[in-house]
């Protein structure tokens, strides 16, 4: 449940040995690329490497060809990449010369599909009239008469019988199917002009056949002859194709497996590679544990320089962070990405949103019906959809479900409980521990989530000053609004307030103390070390110019931004009002829906009450989701975290989820 320490890596080496060094940390799936020009940018001799990727075009040709082929290649896992051993230009060529062989029969099958689609429409277009006993070189070469083959459409038969007296439209029906009536015309070639115009408003559809010699049943013989020949080209293809898959499926695989890794290396790792001379400079991150095992790997060759800097000297270059919590927790991981990443040496608030936020979550939506059934929608959307925010669902749901046993709601039913707290002696005198819509126990509930917030607040403000302290930032935890200074201030607030709310007297361990007087004590002293913040912080850290440009400018700012301050604290105090709010908002809505579902008699009752559920369910599930995160974000998150870190992201090629 913290930020886990990580190591700088620096390697220096010959060019020659950049492409084993970058398998090597690539295939560790623990290094963490970073620009090394950022590292050595005040070095005149470095320049970037900016070498073409050897790796791109031969993997690209491989996966097309591929994909032209239809078949599929899967990526090994880096454990038995390891174990291959393939020169690269080997490889190189490997995958060239199959992409090639691939992509010439590829473009041979489809010169053979296209002629095979070719001869299929001549041969359905030829069979309309086979049985005509025609020659068609001879139909083709009349001087004075033209014939047009082609298809009718069968609504326009009866509107051709009114040419019937036209002795030049003389129409020879062939064979039918369900949309033509399929045929031929003849037409003087003085008429023909006139004739054509006639059919074409009729929608015949002429097919050409003046390139085709002998009769229809020999044109058909003989095309399909042609296009046996060209499908059996084709199966002859396949045929090699799958050969060759068989042959070499396996080495395929291991060449696009290495490729695709290598082509990914050389991307993340390489181009962030600086270069001198003959040499080369790769700067990255591991986590501290790994240290040993890289080292060992990169010691089988033979470089120039292997150096890992942690602690002090490697936060200098602003680590990347990486992440570490328990499987509880990790889900909530989700809500603090989208935030913005801790920094290294700030806190990680992940376990502190997976309680709070399932805590209020629960407090907000307690129904011991209605819960479970959203843990298991929760379940079901990260199972089949991979939505993060599913497996977020689960434990809220289950605390709905623990809220919804100390109401007594179970779909919205008030009473199904009642005789289980009778048994447990813990009846109230609505017979259930608390009933949410009992004037009193409303007024109680929100004064207890104002508590409850206040409370949350200050728990934020010490994770705030711990975190402060860690990273030497001095001023904002010692003086800061949400600081030392500003647990104190706000915490004496709340005991005012709470004294002036009981009408009772704040006693010591030195007896009873004017209320005057620790009013003073109590805001007064953080008050003034909030209005010298900017002067005791620079003094705290060592900084020699703790002194403003202007005194005046320093009070009247300063005195503004406690006025600010005070605004925020009641804000922010004053929003968790929206929990109680919540839990009486849920009460409210059920109430409505069994207020229409009895209007409706038997079955009635029963479908508006399950409509009901599940609109309630959807409806506030997704308002509950949405303020509790607000809450996190705007009312906690501002006392503790920054989110400016950047993720630990380590290069690797395998396909993840």
């Amino acid at each position: 449940m913290s930020v886990v320490k990580l190591k700088e890596v620096s390697i220096i080496g010959k060019l020659s040995e950049l492409d084993k060094v970058a398998t090597i940390c690539g295939q560790s799936n623990i290094f963490h690329a970073d620009n090394a020009m950022t590292f050595y940018a005040d070095t005149p001799d470095f320049t970037i490497y900016n070498e073409e990727n050897p790796y791109a075009e031969p993997l690209q040709q491989l996966n097309d060809a591929v994909v032209k082929a239809k078949k599929t290649l899967t990526l090994l896992d880096t454990n038995e990449t390891k174990n291959i051993y393939l020169e690269n230009e080997a490889m190189i060529d490997y995958a060239k010369n199959i992409a090639h062989r691939i992509n010439e029969w590829e473009k041979q099958k489809k010169k053979a599909e296209d002629k095979i689609n070719e001869y299929t429409t001549i041969i359905d277009d030829m069979g309309h009239f086979v049985g005509l006993n025609l020659n068609l070189e001879e139909v083709n070469s009349c001087e004075y008469v033209q014939v047009r083959f082609g298809a009718l459409p069968k609504e326009n038969l009866e509107k051709l019988a009114v040419y019937k007296d036209n002795p030049n439209v003389i129409f020879t029906p062939c064979t039918t199917d369900e949309k033509y009536q399929w045929g031929l015309y003849f037409t003087p070639i003085i008429t023909a002009a006139e004739v054509d115009r006639i059919f074409s408003s009729l929608k015949f559809e002429t097919v050409n056949l003046k390139e085709l010699q002998g009769s229809p049943e020999a044109i058909v013989a003989d095309i399909r002859a042609k296009r046996d020949a060209q499908i059996a080209v084709v199966k002859e293809i396949e045929t090699s194709m799958d050969a060759l898959w068989r042959k070499e499926a396996t080495k395929m695989q291991k060449v696009f497996s290495l490729l695709t890794e290598k082509n990914v290396y050389f991307n993340s790792i390489c181009r962030n590679a600086a270069k001198y001379d003959d040499k080369f400079v790769i700067v990255g991150w591991i986590p501290a544990k790994a240290e040993s095992t890289l080292k060992s790997e990169l010691s089988k060759l033979n470089l120039m320089e292997v150096s890992f800097k942690g602690g002090a000297e490697a936060k200098k270059h602003n680590p990347p962070t990486k992440i570490k919590n328990a499987g509880i927790f990790r889900p909530f991981e989700f809500f603090v990405d989208m935030y913005g990443m801790p920094n290294y040496t700030e806190f990680d608030p992940t376990p502190f949103v997976a309680i709070t936020y399932t805590i209020l979550f629960g407090i907000m939506f307690g129904d011991l019906g209605q819960g479970p059934c959203i843990a298991i929608v929760g379940y079901l959307m990260w199972k089949f959809k991979k939505m993060a925010i599913g497996k977020v669902l689960i434990p809220c749901g289950i605390a709905s479900a623990i809220f919804g046993l100390i109401y007594g709601s179970v779909f919205g039913f008030e009473e199904w409980l009642n005789p289980m707290y009778e048994a447990m002696g813990i009846a109230g005198a609505h017979g259930k521990p608390i009933h949410v819509m009992d004037g009193a126990t409303s007024q109680m509930i929100i004064y207890a989530t104002i508590a409850f917030g206040a409370v949350l607040i200050l728990i934020a403000m010490i994770i705030g000053i711990i975190s402060g302290i860690k990273q030497g930032h001095l001023e904002h935890a010692l003086f800061g609004e949400s600081g030392v200074a500003g647990f104190v201030l706000y915490a004496s607030i709340l005991c005012v307030v709470l004294d002036m709310v009981l009408g009772t007297q704040i006693t010591t361990f030195g007896g009873n103390v004017s209320q005057g007087l620790w009013y003073g004590l109590l805001c007064g002293v953080p008050l003034v070390l909030i209005l010298l913040k900017g002067i005791l912080g620079p003094l705290c850290e060592g900084n020699k110019n703790w002194k403003p440009d202007s005194w005046g400018d320093y009070f009247m700012q300063s005195i503004f931004e406690i006025i600010v301050m005070f605004i925020d604290y009641l804000a922010n105090t004053m929003s968790f009002l929206r929990v109680g709010a919540f839990v009486l908002v849920h009460a409210g809505m059920m109430l409505v829906v069994f207020t229409l579902a009895e209007m409706l008699p038997h079955v009635g009752f029963v479908i508006i009450v399950i409509i009901g559920n599940i609109i309630v369910s959807v409806l506030e599930c997704l308002l509950v989701c949405i303020q509790v995160l607000r809450l996190e974000y705007y009312e906690l998150f501002c006392r503790y975290f920054d989110g400016s870190g950047r993720k630990f992201e380590p290069v690797t090629a395998k396909i993840t989820e």
